[in-house]
């Protein structure tokens, strides 16, 4: 009886793997075609091109386009510093892998700002370089309503936020930031990414729907920790695996839920400012709250800019487009000030200079007159800006430049913007920090008349022409109101004395958030005030 049992147990389980053989036929097919389109794919060769342009970043013709993608992770600052050395000032193509960029030099920027919307689109290459279909952001591609409500709206409106912006961001930093005279070791990142979060929180979603709502403050920033870290690892696979790998990576998850968690806060809030607009009529004046859904509401002429999800959609590429920008920008710049203590006294009596002559009252006018601050800020940023890759558009039809290079339809063209920084006949020592270079006696009008927040063709910070980032006015503010804080009651030291070092990642540079510094509270601060 044992015997015939164990026969035919032995039979079942036969019988059970051949099914579960037959019923996996389907998945193994679908496996091997996997496995087989990806080394396809992988080992593809890259396009060719017969418009005479020189080729970087691909070390052969048949070289597949992966590998050049996988160079332009890790080496991008140095392929792109050895393409502009040997371009000198012409055009060149940039094998990226996941597409080709045409390079064009700066003194260009002339003629393509008159070049309209439907020959050059900023919009699409933007959602292109976000991976706008896997974060969510790809309606900026069919509309620039959240521009036209920044730039004709809230950035008029910042005298009226600025007194409300200082408080909330002073107060993230009593919240964020030692407050003892001893030396404490902290990341400041992750500190000045939350208080920056309160000023961008306050701008989208406005005052009262902030005030003691730190779960909407937080998904600010933690939205845009998101959107990064989904594009920052799918951007290192290869395009046709995005779609699918990218449900592996745990940021995406967060990132769904988080989108769930916004449309929670602006759908309804949408539709109560909808409701209460029709009840007002079109004949009663308005009183518009200075915050982007109110305006949002107040100004959507079409169906697309009234569609709540939409305008969620906006609201998300605004906090994702801002904040860890600006948070990141602010460390840089202490970060070169303390490893040059010339510029950071310099910049700390300027700021008590103008406590004294102010009598402690820092309006907008106050903190605009920082000329050494600002001549700080625009070293920073020049030396490290937030992208190697500037003015970068998509074209919509084929059009023929200046110089005879013919544009198609469908390509990809950006600008190095080190071409201009770095070069030695704008920039005296080009690759050395002077922090105080632009408020030098022979460059202070002119640093005047080009104040950071303004657009300037010589560092370009903020992009040129009439797409250059709309947000500037509202990231100038913010950041000057972090760093006149921090630099009035902190004290800031690198760990061990060794002076950190930014970390790039494809075209991006940043501030590692896991960067650690020294910093304790100053003694005999101005204990500085924001007022109207």
């Amino acid at each position: 009886m044992e015997a015939y049992a164990e026969t035919n147990v032995t039979s079942f389980h036969d019988k059970v793997f051949i099914q579960l053989y037959d019923s996996q036929q389907p998945l193994r097919h679908l496996v091997v075609f996997a496995i087989i389109a990806s080394v396809f794919f992988l080992f593809r060769p890259g396009k060719k091109y017969n418009d005479g342009l020189r080729e970087v970043n691909k070390l052969f013709s048949w070289e597949p386009a992966y590998f050049s993608q996988v160079r332009w992770i890790y080496n991008a600052q140095r392929i792109m510093d050895d393409a502009d050395a040997k371009a000198q000032g012409r055009p060149y193509r940039l094998c990226r892998g996941d597409t080709d960029q045409i390079i064009l030099p700066p003194s260009m920027i002339s003629e393509l700002n008159g070049l309209g919307i439907n020959v050059l689109n900023s919009r699409e290459s933007h959602s292109f370089g976000l991976l706008g279909h896997l974060t969510g952001m790809d309606v900026v591609r069919k509309t620039s309503f959240h521009v036209r409500v920044l730039l004709s709206y809230i950035s008029p409106a910042l005298p009226e936020l600025f007194a409300l912006t200082g408080a909330r961001i002073s107060q993230g930093i009593e919240k964020e930031f030692p407050q003892t005279h001893e030396w404490t070791v902290m990341k400041p990142s992750k500190a000045a990414v939350r208080c920056i979060s309160e000023a961008i929180a306050l701008v989208l979603f406005g005052a009262e729907m902030t005030a003691d709502n730190p779960e909407l403050v937080h998904l600010t920033h933690e939205h845009t920790n998101n959107v990064f870290q989904v594009c920052f690892a799918m951007r290192c696979v290869p395009k046709f695996l995005q779609p699918v790998l990218v449900w592996c990576v745990p940021a995406k998850w967060k990132l769904f839920g988080g989108w769930k968690k916004l449309r929670h806060y602006v759908v309804p809030s949408v539709l109560q400012k909808k409701e209460a607009k029709i009840k007002r009529g079109s004949e009663d004046a308005a009183v518009v709250n200075p915050d982007v859904i109110s305006w949002m509401v107040e100004d959507g002429r079409n169906e697309m800019e009234r569609d709540p999800m939409v305008l969620t959609t906006l609201v998300g590429s605004i906090a994702a487009g801002s904040t860890y920008s600006i948070a990141n920008f602010c460390c840089r710049t202490i970060m070169d000030m303390v490893a040059h203590p010339d510029v950071l006294a310099a910049v700390r009596a300027e700021i008590k200079e103008t406590h004294v002559r102010t009598h402690g009252r820092w309006d907008m006018a106050a903190l605009a007159s920082l000329e050494k601050l600002e001549s700080a800020m625009k070293e920073s940023s020049r030396l490290t800006p937030g992208t190697l890759l500037v003015y970068s558009r998509v074209v919509k039809k084929d059009h023929m430049l200046s110089n005879g290079l013919l544009l198609k339809k469908g390509q990809f063209v950006t600008m190095s913007g080190a071409a201009r920084t770095m070069d030695p006949d704008v920039f005296e020592n080009p690759r050395e920090y002077h922090g105080l270079r632009f408020c030098a006696e022979d460059r202070i009008e002119e640093h005047r008349a080009r104040p950071f927040s303004g657009i300037d063709t010589d560092i370009l910070t903020w992009g040129a022409g009439r797409w250059a980032c709309p947000g500037r006015l509202i990231s100038d503010v913010s950041a000057k109101i972090l760093l006149v804080k921090l630099l009035d009651e902190y004290e800031f030291a690198f760990v061990g004395d060794k002076p950190l070092t930014r970390s790039i990642m494809h075209e991006f540079l940043f501030f590692h958030p896991e960067n650690q510094m020294l910093v304790r509270r100053r003694e005999g601060s101005c204990g500085i005030v924001f007022v109207q």
